[in-house]
Protein backbone atom coordinates (compact mmCIF):
# COMPACT_ATOMS: atom_id res chain seq x y z
CA UNK A 1 0.00 0.00 0.00
CA UNK A 2 1.28 3.76 -0.79
CA UNK A 3 0.93 6.25 1.65
CA UNK A 4 -1.83 7.66 -0.07
CA UNK A 5 -3.87 4.38 0.37
CA UNK A 6 -3.02 4.57 4.35
CA UNK A 7 -4.52 8.34 4.36
CA UNK A 8 -7.47 7.09 2.65
CA UNK A 9 -8.07 4.33 4.83
CA UNK A 10 -7.26 6.37 7.73
CA UNK A 11 -10.20 8.78 6.53
CA UNK A 12 -12.55 6.19 6.02
CA UNK A 13 -11.93 3.99 9.17
CA UNK A 14 -12.23 7.63 11.29
CA UNK A 15 -15.82 7.72 9.85
CA UNK A 16 -16.52 3.97 11.25
CA UNK A 17 -14.48 4.54 14.60
CA UNK A 18 -16.83 6.47 17.75
CA UNK A 19 -14.93 9.73 18.72
CA UNK A 20 -11.95 9.54 16.63
CA UNK A 21 -10.49 11.61 13.80
CA UNK A 22 -7.89 11.19 10.99
CA UNK A 23 -4.29 13.34 11.14
CA UNK A 24 -2.95 13.19 8.36
CA UNK A 25 0.35 15.60 7.66
CA UNK A 26 2.67 14.67 4.36
CA UNK A 27 5.64 13.60 5.31
CA UNK A 28 4.10 11.86 8.76
CA UNK A 29 2.17 8.21 9.85
CA UNK A 30 -1.13 8.89 9.62
CA UNK A 31 -2.89 8.87 13.15
CA UNK A 32 -6.20 8.17 14.37
CA UNK A 33 -6.96 10.63 17.28
CA UNK A 34 -9.37 9.65 19.76
CA UNK A 35 -10.49 10.39 23.23
CA UNK A 36 -8.24 11.35 26.19
CA UNK A 37 -5.44 11.70 24.15
CA UNK A 38 -5.34 8.20 22.12
CA UNK A 39 -3.28 7.96 19.31
CA UNK A 40 -3.57 5.22 16.83
CA UNK A 41 -0.72 5.66 14.05
CA UNK A 42 -1.33 2.94 11.17
CA UNK A 43 1.38 1.20 8.86
CA UNK A 44 0.98 -0.77 5.74
CA UNK A 45 3.07 -3.95 6.53
CA UNK A 46 5.86 -4.36 3.83
CA UNK A 47 5.68 -7.79 2.09
CA UNK A 48 2.22 -8.24 3.33
CA UNK A 49 0.55 -6.28 0.22
CA UNK A 50 -3.27 -5.36 1.86
CA UNK A 51 -2.29 -5.73 5.57
CA UNK A 52 -2.00 -2.87 7.76
CA UNK A 53 -0.43 -2.84 11.74
CA UNK A 54 -2.28 -0.39 13.85
CA UNK A 55 -0.18 0.60 16.91
CA UNK A 56 -1.52 2.53 20.23
CA UNK A 57 1.24 5.25 20.98
CA UNK A 58 1.40 6.35 24.36
CA UNK A 59 1.86 10.10 25.07
CA UNK A 60 5.57 11.86 23.66
CA UNK A 61 8.04 10.52 26.34
CA UNK A 62 5.85 7.84 28.15
CA UNK A 63 7.67 4.67 26.88
CA UNK A 64 11.07 5.96 28.10
CA UNK A 65 9.57 6.85 31.39
CA UNK A 66 8.10 3.68 32.17
CA UNK A 67 9.82 0.92 29.81
CA UNK A 68 7.23 -1.81 31.85
CA UNK A 69 3.82 -0.39 29.65
CA UNK A 70 2.54 -2.84 27.48
CA UNK A 71 3.00 -2.75 23.49
CA UNK A 72 -0.60 -2.48 21.99
CA UNK A 73 -0.27 -3.50 18.08
CA UNK A 74 -2.69 -5.18 15.70
CA UNK A 75 -2.38 -6.28 11.99
CA UNK A 76 -5.57 -6.15 9.86
CA UNK A 77 -6.74 -6.95 6.38
CA UNK A 78 -7.20 -3.24 4.94
CA UNK A 79 -8.39 -5.14 1.46
CA UNK A 80 -11.56 -5.93 3.43
CA UNK A 81 -12.34 -2.39 4.02
CA UNK A 82 -12.40 0.61 6.29
CA UNK A 83 -15.44 -0.79 8.75
CA UNK A 84 -13.48 -3.95 9.06
CA UNK A 85 -10.82 -2.46 9.99
CA UNK A 86 -12.61 -0.16 12.65
CA UNK A 87 -13.87 -3.22 14.01
CA UNK A 88 -11.12 -5.12 14.63
CA UNK A 89 -9.32 -2.17 16.51
CA UNK A 90 -12.74 -1.46 18.22
CA UNK A 91 -12.78 -5.15 19.37
CA UNK A 92 -8.47 -5.89 19.62
CA UNK A 93 -6.87 -3.05 20.13
CA UNK A 94 -8.65 -0.44 22.27
CA UNK A 95 -9.94 -2.19 24.94
CA UNK A 96 -6.28 -2.75 26.66
CA UNK A 97 -5.11 0.14 24.78
CA UNK A 98 -7.58 2.68 26.70
CA UNK A 99 -7.02 1.13 29.81
CA UNK A 100 -3.07 1.09 29.76
CA UNK A 101 -3.63 4.84 28.29
CA UNK A 102 -5.36 5.24 31.18
CA UNK A 103 -2.84 4.22 34.04
CA UNK A 104 0.17 5.91 31.79
CA UNK A 105 -1.96 9.48 32.12
CA UNK A 106 -2.47 8.77 35.41
CA UNK A 107 1.66 8.08 36.11
CA UNK A 108 2.40 10.75 34.05
CA UNK A 109 0.10 13.76 36.57
CA UNK A 110 2.23 11.71 39.64
CA UNK A 111 5.19 12.48 38.17
CA UNK A 112 4.29 16.31 37.14
CA UNK A 113 2.86 16.68 40.89
CA UNK A 114 6.32 15.27 42.09
CA UNK A 115 8.61 17.66 39.94
CA UNK A 116 6.55 19.96 41.19
CA UNK A 117 7.47 19.25 45.14
CA UNK A 118 10.80 18.19 44.04
CA UNK A 119 11.25 22.09 41.88
CA UNK A 120 9.64 24.12 44.87
CA UNK A 121 12.20 22.72 47.33
CA UNK A 122 14.96 23.40 44.64
CA UNK A 123 14.58 26.61 44.31
CA UNK A 124 14.07 27.11 48.03
CA UNK A 125 17.82 26.00 48.13
CA UNK A 126 18.56 28.49 45.19
CA UNK A 127 17.27 31.25 47.47
CA UNK A 128 19.45 30.09 50.28
CA UNK A 129 22.46 29.77 48.30
CA UNK A 130 22.89 32.16 45.53
CA UNK A 131 24.94 31.02 42.87
CA UNK A 132 24.53 27.50 43.19
CA UNK A 133 24.02 25.33 40.30
CA UNK A 134 21.18 23.12 39.60
CA UNK A 135 21.94 19.87 37.39
CA UNK A 136 18.68 17.92 36.66
CA UNK A 137 18.37 14.20 35.91
CA UNK A 138 14.86 12.55 35.64
CA UNK A 139 13.76 12.37 38.78
CA UNK A 140 16.48 14.00 40.57
CA UNK A 141 18.18 17.50 41.02
CA UNK A 142 21.44 18.10 42.47
CA UNK A 143 21.93 21.50 43.52
CA UNK A 144 25.94 22.50 43.89
CA UNK A 145 27.26 25.35 45.66
CA UNK A 146 30.58 27.07 46.57
CA UNK A 147 31.50 29.52 49.39
CA UNK A 148 35.25 30.01 50.33
CA UNK A 149 36.73 26.84 50.75
CA UNK A 150 34.04 24.68 51.88
CA UNK A 151 31.47 23.59 48.61
CA UNK A 152 29.09 20.85 48.65
CA UNK A 153 25.83 19.47 47.16
CA UNK A 154 22.11 18.84 48.11
CA UNK A 155 20.84 15.90 45.93
CA UNK A 156 17.18 16.07 45.69
CA UNK A 157 15.04 12.90 45.01
CA UNK A 158 11.10 11.69 44.10
CA UNK A 159 9.03 14.44 45.44
CA UNK A 160 11.72 15.95 47.77
CA UNK A 161 10.96 13.75 50.54
CA UNK A 162 14.58 12.67 50.27
CA UNK A 163 17.56 14.28 49.99
CA UNK A 164 21.30 13.49 50.15
CA UNK A 165 23.64 16.51 51.72
CA UNK A 166 27.40 16.98 51.15
CA UNK A 167 29.68 19.18 52.46
CA UNK A 168 33.14 19.07 51.47
CA UNK A 169 35.90 21.36 53.49
CA UNK A 170 33.67 22.65 56.29
CA UNK A 171 35.31 25.11 58.98
CA UNK A 172 34.44 24.52 62.85
CA UNK A 173 31.55 26.52 62.78
CA UNK A 174 29.71 25.51 59.47
CA UNK A 175 30.13 21.90 61.48
CA UNK A 176 29.23 22.97 64.33
CA UNK A 177 25.43 24.08 62.59
CA UNK A 178 25.12 21.84 60.32
CA UNK A 179 24.83 19.10 63.80
CA UNK A 180 22.86 21.64 65.85
CA UNK A 181 20.57 21.27 63.01
CA UNK A 182 20.36 17.56 62.93
CA UNK A 183 20.02 17.99 66.68
CA UNK A 184 16.97 19.71 67.03
CA UNK A 185 15.61 17.86 63.84
CA UNK A 186 15.45 14.51 65.31
CA UNK A 187 15.31 15.49 68.89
Amino acid sequence: MEAADIDDLVDQVAEHLDGFRPMIRSGHPAYLIGPDEARLVVHPLWRQEGRVIVLGVYPDGSGALFPDLRRHQITVTADRGAEHVARKIARRLLPGYLRDLAACRERLRGRTAENIMRADLVETLQILLPGATVNEKQRETVVRWRRGAASGSFAVYGEGASTSIEVRMADRELTERLAYAIHERFS
